[in-house]
């Protein structure tokens, strides 16, 4: 029996683009295979921040491109709370790396509930006056991960105004919001904040392939510096061989292309998906499609998914509890399920046996 994997959210392996990216890597190395071999600058490799730079209007001396977004959320982890403690705020639910990257250096993790139009930003704004003032905020404002949420113009612009009065930083992780199948785009908090305090997250793991290992922050100022120093100390310099592809598949114009041929075929996967859940499990789940990304959340009413996980396992249909993404661990009767790596006629036979094991 085959497996049908819902627990992962990366690029379908059909997908992937191969041919473009090995014409990318061709010329790469006809171009600047030193600057590709030998290290080099650890914030990264300057062609590839030149175009994340020109893509979303930041100085590309203010990119850092790392070995995927998770590590460059790490090194500012490491910066912020390592050996110093302070809190750090989160949405609940959250992805579940970022509650163990927080922890590993020392943060005290907050959650605070994610609604339907993002985080509950009076509670935030309520602990802060009572005198728990986050030293971060991180934010997955499209296409959360795992909620599929989309946080609106309004609650962004909260958050920014927040941020600028008392001093916190902002991480904006937005691996997703390219991934747009439906529905409009909402602006970004990075492009809302006036007072420097938004660091920008994308990735192009999500966007490209996952084997390339390549993420992009755009960071203030006052951060460089330090992030520099931490990536110098990790590994000296970052995979310019594989930025460097990056860097030409972008500049060829791939980059947009690759995201024409991506979205409806997420679209069409995320239907299947969904008329699959309604057929084999109607009214049991609780769920809201969503307008792009990666995932589907919901609710399996009186349903323990620690204890479903291992039979899905079994049955040859993984996927991720809801545990995972609360940092007390709660939200038991949850879970996510990823299609961006399903393809549309495995859907009904994979939620089959998942209804099956209910």
């Amino acid at each position: 029996m085959a497996t049908i994997s819902f627990a992962r959210g990366v690029p379908s392996a059909d997908l992937l683009p191969v041919d473009e990216l090995k014409s990318a890597i061709v010329r790469a190395m006809e171009k600047d295979a030193t600057g590709m071999l030998l290290y080099g600058d650890p914030m990264g490799y300057m062609p590839l921040r030149e175009w994340v730079g020109k893509r979303w209007y930041h100085d590309p001396a203010g990119v850092f491109v790392t070995n995927g977004s998770l590590q460059a959320f790490a090194f500012l982890a490491e910066v912020l709370f390592a050996g110093s403690g302070g809190r750090a705020a989160v949405e609940a639910p959250t992805y579940d790396r970022t509650i163990l990257t927080l922890k590993r250096f020392g943060a005290t993790v907050d959650a605070y509930p994610l609604l339907e139009d993002g985080i509950d930003v009076d509670a935030l704004e309520a602990a802060i006056k009572a005198g728990k003032a986050p030293g971060l905020v991180y934010i997955i404002p499209n296409f959360q991960n795992p909620a599929g949420n989309v946080t609106t113009l309004a609650v962004r612009q909260r958050l920014v105004d927040l941020a600028a009065e008392h001093g916190f930083w902002i991480f904006e992780d937005d691996p997703y919001g390219d991934l747009r199948f439906s529905g409009e785009d909402v602006p970004r908090m990075f492009d809302l904040d006036q007072a420097g305090r938004v660091i920008y997250s994308t990735s192009f793991t999500k966007t490209i392939a996952p084997g390339i290992r390549a993420g992009a922050l755009l960071l203030p100022e006052e951060l460089r510096k330090k992030m520099a120093y931490i990536a110098n100390q990790t590994y000296i310099g970052a995979v310019h061989f594989a930025h460097a592809a990056v860097a030409e598949y972008c500049n060829a114009g791939e980059f947009d292309k690759g995201l024409d041929r991506a979205r409806p075929q997420l679209e069409a996967r995320k239907d299947a998906l969904v008329a699959a859940l309604d057929a084999h499990l109607g009214d049991r789940f609780t769920f809201r499609a969503p307008e792009g990304g990666y995932f589907l959340w919901g609710r399996l009413d009186g349903v323990d998914c620690d204890a479903l996980l291992p039979k899905a396992n079994e049955a040859g249909v993984p996927f991720v509890k809801g545990s995972d993404f609360f940092v007390d661990g709660s939200g038991k009767d949850h879970l996510r399920l990823a299609f961006s790596a399903v393809k549309p006629e495995e859907m009904d036979e994979g939620i089959g046996r998942l209804a099956q094991l209910l």
